[in-house]
């Protein structure tokens, strides 16, 4: 018989980044081919500066019953990196959800779901009115879920790459 597991998601601090930082770079490098994912990324290097001190950003975790990451997703200000996708945009603060991630053996069991659930949460309550991601096709559930969290294509950058909105309003 199944037992079911609990799972606890919180905001993130200071004292985990390594264990985060290990976690991520060990799911993007089972879940994308190598070169393709940058192996030190940006937000993570400077896990501070984009993460905790800024009021509209926040990284989450979730933990398992041992306190062992088993899930990420983060919501942060959206740079206006893509010019494809502006006129989705507009004038309107737009967040973007990135390192969304969900260890293989935790899949399928609504983690994401819920993850999902408590970053929208935030993004509304700091005041965003639209969400902005990309993803690929070859990630597992990735595309259909945010197809049924309410997020629309954009721009699709590649056969595998699509850009995504979500109107808040």
């Amino acid at each position: 018989m199944d037992q079911e597991i609990a799972y606890r998601i919180v905001p993130a601090d200071r004292e985990r980044i390594d264990e985060i930082k290990s976690f991520v770079l060990t799911v993007m490098s089972e879940l994308y081919p190598q070169g393709t994912y940058y192996e030190d990324p940006h937000d993570l290097a400077f896990f501070d500066e984009v993460y905790i001190q800024p009021p509209n950003a926040l990284f989450f975790i979730t933990t398992d019953v041992s306190g062992q990451i088993v899930g990420t997703a983060a919501v942060r200000p959206y740079d206006r990196r893509f010019p494809e996708v502006e006129a989705a945009f507009g004038r309107e603060p737009v967040c973007e959800i990135v390192k969304f991630y969900i260890h293989s053996d935790h899949r399928k069991k609504g983690i994401g779901s819920r993850l999902y659930a408590i970053a929208e949460h935030f993004a509304r309550e700091a005041g965003y009115k639209m969400s902005y991601l990309h993803t690929s096709t070859f990630l597992p559930g990735g595309y259909p879920f945010w197809k049924s969290r309410g997020y629309v294509e954009s721009y699709w950058e590649s056969e595998t790459v699509v850009h995504m909105s979500k109107n808040f309003q």
